[in-house]
C-alpha cells in the first residue's frame, strides 16, 4: 500500500477540522472525499481543505470511491454508531471521534464487525500521543514513582455549544433525553459525556488497569440556560487498588479564558509524584486586534500523530494506540459516572 486514500465522515463535532489540516499535510495521503448532511457546512470544508468531492449522501460515497483506505467520523456523538457501521459494512478501516459510542451494545457490535472483517477501528484518543504523556507513561512503567497510589486529574474546558450547538442537545450528544438524576430538571449528555473519556482512557493506559468502582458528583450549572451538565466530579477505584479523580467541567469562560482548557495529570507514588501539564507550552499574546489574553501552544500535534499511528497501523497490520476496545472501555466509565450521579451511590463495573 503506497498512497492512502481517506475521507471525513462529517464535520460536525469541531475536531474534524484539525483532523482534514493534518490529513492534508501527509504526502502520501489522498483526502479524497468529505461527507455531511449539512450542506453548507461540508461544501464549506470541501472548499477550505481543497478536497474535490463532496457528498450528502453517504452510500453515493463509498459508491464512487470504492479504494478509499480509511475514514474519520466526526459526527454527533449519537450517529457514531450508524456511520462507523456503515463504512466498516463498505470494509474500510475507521478511526472514529470520542467518545465511541453512548451505548456498550452499540459498541461491542461495533468491535466484533470489526474483528470479523479484519478491519482496523480506533478511537481519537489523542493524549495517548502527546510527548509529556508518553514520557509520564515511560517513567511510571520503569517504576520510578515506585508503586502508584492515587491520581488527580483534569480535563477542563469551554463550553462548545458556541461552534456547535449539538454538544448541548440530549438526543444528539447522548443519543436520548435521560434524566440526570431525580428531580433534577437537566438530562444527560453535557460535560461528562464529553470530557471524562480522555482522562477515563489515560488512566487505564498507564496504569495498565481496569475500572472497578465509580463515584460522581454534579453540581449546579454554571450557565443556567443549558438542559445538560456543565460540571462533574468522577472518582474512580481501580482493580489495581489506584484511586483517582477527573474533573470533567467545561468550567472555563468562551471569549475571557486565554485557552480552551487542559489535560492535566498529577501521579502520587509511593517514591515520588509527577505532574503532567499537557498544554503548558504556549506562547502568551496580547493585542488590541483580538481585545484579550491568549495562548498559542507550540507542543506535540497530537492530531498528526493520532492519525500517523493510525496509517502506520494499517500498513503494519496492527491495532492503533487507541482500539475500539479502548473507547468501548471509556464509554463505560462514562455510563457508570452517570448512574452514580443518578443513583447516588458509586457503581460497580462492568456493566454488563
Amino acid at each position: 500500500m503506497s498512497g492512502i486514500k481517506a475521507a471525513i465522515i462529517s464535520f460536525a463535532h469541531i475536531h474534524a477540522y484539525s483532523y482534514a489540516r493534518v490529513l492534508k499535510m501527509i504526502p502520501e495521503v489522498e483526502f479524497v472525499a468529505i461527507w455531511d448532511d449539512n450542506e453548507e457546512r461540508g461544501r464549506s470544508a470541501a472548499n477550505t481543505y481543497k478536497v474535490p468531492n463532496y457528498y450528502k449522501d453517504l452510500d453515493e460515497l463509498f459508491k464512487k470511491h470504492k479504494d478509499l483506505d480509511f475514514v474519520i467520523v466526526t459526527s454527533e456523538n449519537a450517529r457514531h454508531y450508524e456511520h462507523v457501521r456503515k463504512a466498516l459494512e463498505e470494509d474500510v478501516h475507521v478511526l472514529c471521534e470520542k467518545p465511541f459510542t453512548t451505548n456498550i451494545k452499540h459498541a461491542d457490535e461495533l468491535i466484533a464487525l470489526a474483528s470479523k472483517k479484519g478491519l482496523k477501528l480506533g478511537t481519537c484518543f489523542v493524549m495517548r500521543h502527546h510527548a509529556a504523556v508518553v514520557a509520564a507513561k515511560q517513567a511510571i512503567d520503569a517504576g520510578e514513582l515506585g508503586q502508584i497510589v492515587s491520581v488527580t486529574t483534569t480535563n477542563h474546558g469551554t463550553c462548545p455549544y458556541k461552534e456547535a450547538h449539538w454538544f448541548v442537545e440530549p438526543e444528539l450528544s447522548y443519543g436520548e433525553r435521560v434524566p440526570l438524576k431525580p428531580d433534577d430538571k437537566r438530562y444527560r449528555g453535557g460535560c461528562v459525556t464529553d470530557h471524562t473519556v480522555h482522562c477515563a482512557d489515560l488512566l487505564r493506559w498507564i496504569l495498565g488497569s481496569e475500572v472497578a468502582e465509580v463515584y460522581a458528583e454534579v453540581g449546579l450549572n454554571i450557565r443556567k440556560d443549558l438542559e445538560v451538565e456543565d460540571n462533574a466530579l468522577v472518582m474512580l477505584r481501580f482493580r489495581n487498588g489506584v484511586q483517582a479523580s477527573i474533573d470533567c467541567s467545561w468550567s472555563r469562560p468562551e471569549g475571557v479564558f486565554p485557552t480552551w482548557g487542559d489535560v492535566n495529570l498529577h501521579f502520587i507514588g509511593t517514591q515520588a509524584c509527577l505532574d503532567v501539564e499537557s498544554f503548558i507550552q504556549n506562547l502568551s499574546l496580547a493585542t488590541w486586534k483580538i481585545g484579550r489574553f491568549v495562548y498559542h501552544y507550540w507542543g506535540t500535534d497530537v492530531d498528526y500523530e493520532l492519525i500517523m499511528d493510525f496509517i502506520r497501523a494499517i500498513k503494519e497490520d496492527r491495532p492503533p494506540r487507541a482500539t475500539g476496545w479502548d473507547g468501548r472501555q471509556a464509554t463505560e466509565i462514562m455510563l457508570a459516572a452517570y448512574e452514580s450521579i443518578s443513583r447516588g451511590k458509586p457503581i460497580t463495573l462492568p456493566l454488563l
